[in-house]
């Protein structure tokens, strides 16, 4: 049977009556509360949407389901699968899959194709024997209907006419157009602007020339060539965060740039494991806000620095515990502590005095009350960080973590990480502007050099107090010390997640809630360039 003979029907499940809607012809079925947007209503009441989803149907026969908003919860049913999948993005399905709305309990539809009902299709034949009327009247007729919409769709008319249509339909106040005519609106801004920086640098000859070349590869980066939606994901990053250098940087780095755009999808995707942030409150998100304003307070860091630091604390699933456990750089689960959520290496490295502490999952339960087993992992991570073994009659204690299956053990006594001071203060030493082993801050790659080192301090061997040539140096580049270095696909993936949550997580609070971003991340960012960066992300290579 030919395609065009064939239409799409939604059926409800027996428990909820067992309609069956259709035949749709057209492209789209919208599904909703919204009886003058959707062909489908459903009640209010039952938590539906104004317009929750669509179902398309694609030229070449294959089906679409698509929530309408990023709060519509839609959950799909594919083949003989028994339970729903919720789904935030459109996925493709096949007739006989099943969806429902709200929750999986929900009204339940099975997505049915078949041929449309005997008397549309007579009556279409019959309209098909009607083409014949090729006549001198029916040439004047088409004649004088071409002439009148030709005049009525170009000029002032058409404009006129458009206008009239979009204010009286309310067509005009959807978010389908105003969100288009704002994000031109931002580019047409955008294009008026001018570069403040390449005037400075063309008036001050005294200028270094390696100087004067950074500054024109920011402004080339920076200009705006067009409307957001022109704007590569690296030129939105940048704008985010506040730095033409950033984005000057990534723009020839695309190994980082790749990675920042892989985990800002998981950060887009991954709203409860960032919950302690995002939300209400609580005692993780107030230290974290405190250290970020601790570093923003500093006359040390450069303002990109400022911005992208904070966020190496800001980790997945944070307690309120002053221990928290994530991956080192060596992919081994790691004890962190204190505001800037530091393991024992990087505290070692940055030359604060940290407590000697180790890892015990639940596949060490038995050291419990064995103080042979405790010491013996404490001696390990001693001799992983370079550091003397622990003495024989050292006191260890055991801090539970919030899972309840993981431990941190460490040496009794005082630790520096948990001193906010103090770790800022090893911060500006080797993060500010006259930090070692980074470059100068007027350099495009200062910034991640300095997110770059942060990681390299939890490299075995890698210790930066104290020493005029460490192991891994970044004055010169962020990419050449990591050639030879067996822990560079994690200093990169580490960095790269920092960049990602200081964009991604802005952003997410930016278009949830737009008068908070200010009071928790001590900047505001535009929700338009936020959810054109999220749907660049989203539908990146499609």
């Amino acid at each position: 049977m030919a395609r065009d003979e064939l239409a799409l029907y939604l059926v409800l499940s027996p428990e909820f009556g067992g309609t069956r809607f259709g035949p749709f012809e057209g492209l789209e079925v919208r599904l909703g509360a919204d009886r003058e947007r959707c062909h489908i209503v459903l009640p209010e009441a039952f938590g539906v949407a104004r317009e929750h989803c669509k179902v398309i149907r694609q030229g070449d026969g294959g089906l679409i389901v698509a929530p309408s908003e990023r709060t519509a919860a839609v959950f799909v049913w594919k083949g003989d699968a028994r339970r729903g999948q919720q789904i935030q993005t459109p996925t493709a399905l096949r007739p006989g899959d099943r969806f429902s709305l709200v929750s999986p309990e929900g009204a339940r539809f099975t997505i049915e194709i078949a041929p449309l009902p005997a008397e549309v299709l007579a009556q279409r034949e019959k309209k098909r024997g009607r083409r014949n009327n090729l006549t001198a009247e029916g040439f004047a007729k088409e004649g004088w209907r071409l002439l009148l919409a030709r005049i009525w769709t170009l000029g002032p008319f058409g404009l006129a006419a458009r206008a009239w249509y979009m204010f009286t339909s309310g067509a005009l106040l959807q978010p389908r157009i105003l969100i288009p005519l704002a994000i031109a609106a931002v580019g047409y801004i955008g294009t008026l602007g001018s570069s403040c920086a390449a005037f400075k640098y063309r008036l001050d000859a005294t200028k270094k020339t390696d100087e004067l070349a950074e500054c024109k590869q920011r402004e080339g980066f920076g200009s705006s060539g067009g409307g957001l939606a022109d704007k590569s994901s690296r030129k939105l990053i940048a704008e985010i965060v506040g730095s033409s250098a950033l984005g000057a940087a990534l723009e020839t780095q695309d190994e980082l740039s790749g990675k920042i755009e892989k985990h800002l999808a998981s950060v887009f995707e991954s709203q409860t494991e960032y919950q302690w942030l995002l939300g209400e409150g609580g005692d993780a998100k107030g230290q974290w806000i405190r250290w970020r304003e601790a570093i923003g307070e500093s006359d040390s860091f450069d303002p990109a620095t400022k911005v992208l630091l904070p966020y190496a604390a800001a980790i997945p699933k944070r307690s309120r515990e002053d221990w928290n456990v994530q991956l080192d750089v060596t992919n081994k689960r790691s004890c962190m502590r204190g505001p800037a959520m530091l393991t024992f290496r990087q505290a070692r490295s940055l030359g604060l005095a940290p407590m000697l502490d180790a890892y015990r999952g639940d596949e060490t339960a038995g050291f419990t009350n064995d103080d042979a087993g405790r010491l013996k992992l404490l001696t390990e991570a001693a001799f992983g960080a370079n550091e003397p073994p622990p003495d024989q009659a050292i006191g260890i204690e055991e801090s539970q973590l919030a899972s309840g299956m993981e431990f941190c053990l460490f040496a009794s006594g005082e630790d520096e990480r948990s001193k906010m001071q103090k770790a800022l203060g090893a911060f500006e030493r080797h993060f500010g502007t006259n930090g070692n082993a980074v470059p100068e801050t007027s350099k495009n790659e200062a910034p991640i050099s300095r997110l770059m080192k942060l990681q390299a301090s939890d490299v075995p061997g890698n210790r930066y107090e104290d020493n005029d040539t460490p192991r891994l140096d970044f004055r010169n580049s962020f990419v050449a010390p990591l050639k030879e270095e067996p822990t560079k696909e994690a200093i990169l993936e580490r960095s790269a997640e920092v960049i990602a949550r200081a964009v991604g997580l802005p952003c997410m609070m930016a278009l949830a809630s737009p008068d908070t971003v200010d009071a928790t991340f001590g900047r505001s960012v535009d929700p338009v360039v936020c959810l054109v960066l999220e749907y660049k992300i989203r539908h990146k290579g499609q």
